[in-house]
């Protein structure tokens, strides 16, 4: 992405060699990039299209891989960047469901 905020950026913190441990601050760190990137929504969806490893738009590979298939063109269903109401210190996206009734009724 030619106006990606990680053009200046080391590319080793965007593909972290595991998902815990010291890896779990590079990809902290990858998507801090991306939330002050103008292009995230295209990265993510280029992500989103063709499967690759590492960090594009905000996400890991697993979490797009949780966020399901989807025909091409279509946009994300979420985007990388989260509302400040969240609370997420890391900067994650998150996934809500729709609370549930209660099996009684209520």
């Amino acid at each position: 992405m030619s106006q990606g905020a990680c053009r200046g950026e080391d590319p080793e913190i965007f593909f972290p060699i595991a998902a815990q441990g010291p890896a779990l601050a590079q990809a902290s760190a990858a998507k801090a990039v991306c939330r002050r990137c103008a292009v995230n929504a295209a990265c993510l969806s280029f992500g989103l299209e063709t499967s690759q490893e590492g960090i594009w738009g905000g996400t890991t590979r697993e979490e797009r891989l949780a966020m399901g298939p989807r025909p091409a063109g279509q946009p994300p269903a979420l985007t990388a960047r989260t509302p400040p109401e969240t609370g997420d210190p890391a900067g994650n996206a998150r996934i809500t469901a729709k609370r549930q009734p209660a099996r009684d009724g209520t």
